[in-house]
């Protein structure tokens, strides 16, 4: 299993479609990265290759020693100080669970009681402590750029921990201090531009607005000691893939057509330079890795999806809270871009499951399609992290 890091130091545009629409989605979806991942795995190996190796993953649906499991892409924060890599916090879906507070944390939650509904993503340490059934600290100093929910270990990484006593005891100069840092931490936005198409035939102008997803680098400084420290925050997108079972020579084809991430991209509007990214990093996950735990598999309690998930239908019993995440749109080959693929359904990210189930690789495209090209997957198979029992169980 391996962490793999998309690092977007300067190349930090992305624009990845929700579906036909001109909506942005602010990760990227396990069939979006699946789809990149094939289509450069068939610039590097060809045609036939690349049919063998979908063949041959479809072939591991019911088999429990040997499968490819692709989490989505989602948002990690690497943590420098004085120019060095120190820390990473990485960040997952917000799952559809109640979280368990403390009383402080409740009365928060009272006095602003769509403060939770806000938050998209959580970071590892928040799901580590929800998994073990601690209550969970909630405050504004625990919510970063309105959209991250943190634990303490995750502020004191950020350097913020000594903001933390203001929760207990005001102070008006570390609150003015507080609100300075925080006015200058931006994970991500969203960029409309003007742009304007020339019809070539009327040569009339057709204004029109694109957008865009940039990750912001942060930074700031902390005085200790009569010291300026210098703190920069790097945000970038991550994902896990799991070859378990898989020979040494289709792991490395796979880990090469990752690779080429770097140069083809990923999502849309590649040819004004998003999607791309600077440098392409594996990390191999192991006991050593601190949320290892959450991937195992011989924990009781309900499990959540870190994958888009296209059940088969005696899987649905096992599905305890979900969200449709509906796919509708193009095609996108280096045969043809201009055919529709079938809509398909799956169950979002943040899912909440009874016990892990299998998925399925779905064939969307048309038979026409297929007879005269090619058959195109979605990517529906299950990645899961556990989440413990939940609050009430």
């Amino acid at each position: 299993m391996y962490l793999v890091k998309l690092v977007s130091r300067h190349r930090n545009y992305f624009s990845i479609g929700k579906d036909y629409t001109e909506n942005l989605s602010l990760i990227v979806h396990s069939d979006t990265l699946f789809s990149a991942i094939c289509n450069n795995f068939r610039k590097i190996y060809g045609n036939e290759t690349l049919e063998h190796f979908l063949t041959y993953l479809v072939g591991l649906e019911d088999n429990d020693e040997k499968y490819f499991r692709l989490s989505s892409c989602f948002h990690y924060i690497d943590i420098y100080r004085e120019a060095e890599l120190c820390d990473t916090i990485y960040f997952l879906p917000n799952p559809l669970v109640k979280f368990p507070l403390d009383y402080r944390s409740e009365e928060f939650r009272k006095e602003n009681p769509k403060i939770l509904k806000k938050i998209q993503f959580i970071s590892y340490e928040v799901l580590k402590k929800l998994q073990q059934g601690q209550n969970l600290s909630l405050s504004q100093f625990h919510i970063l750029d309105n959209n991250y929910l943190i634990d303490e270990k995750d502020i004191r990484l950020l350097g913020l921990e000594g903001f933390l006593t203001l929760i207990e005891e005001p102070n008006n100069h570390l609150e003015r201090i507080e609100r300075a840092i925080r006015r200058k931490i931006t994970i991500f936005d969203i960029i409309d531009e003007q742009r304007v198409r020339i019809n070539r035939i009327s040569e009339h102008s057709d204004p029109f607005t694109e957008s865009k997803l940039k990750f912001y680098s942060s930074n700031y400084y902390l005085q200790k000691n009569d010291k300026n420290i210098d703190l920069q925050l790097v945000p970038g997108y991550y994902f896990i893939v799991d070859f378990s079972g898989i020979n040494n020579d289709l792991i490395d084809k796979i880990k090469s057509s990752i690779r080429l991430i770097i140069d083809e991209g990923l999502g849309g509007k590649r040819s004004i330079g998003c999607g791309l990214v600077d440098e392409v990093d594996f990390r191999e996950l192991d006991d050593g890795f601190e949320y290892f735990d959450l991937f195992k598999n011989d924990h009781k309690g309900y499990f959540t999806n870190i994958s888009l998930v296209y059940p088969n239908k005696e899987e649905i019993e096992n599905v305890k809270f979900f969200n449709i995440y509906g796919r509708s749109g193009f095609v996108y080959s280096a045969d043809n871009t201009s055919q529709r693929f079938n809509d398909v359904k799956f169950i979002e990210e943040g899912a909440v499951f009874k016990k892990k189930i299998q998925g399925k690789l779905v064939q969307v495209a048309s038979d026409e399609f297929i007879k005269k090209y090619h058959r195109i997957y979605k990517n529906g198979i299950g990645f899961y992290l556990n989440i413990g029992k939940l609050n009430g169980d």
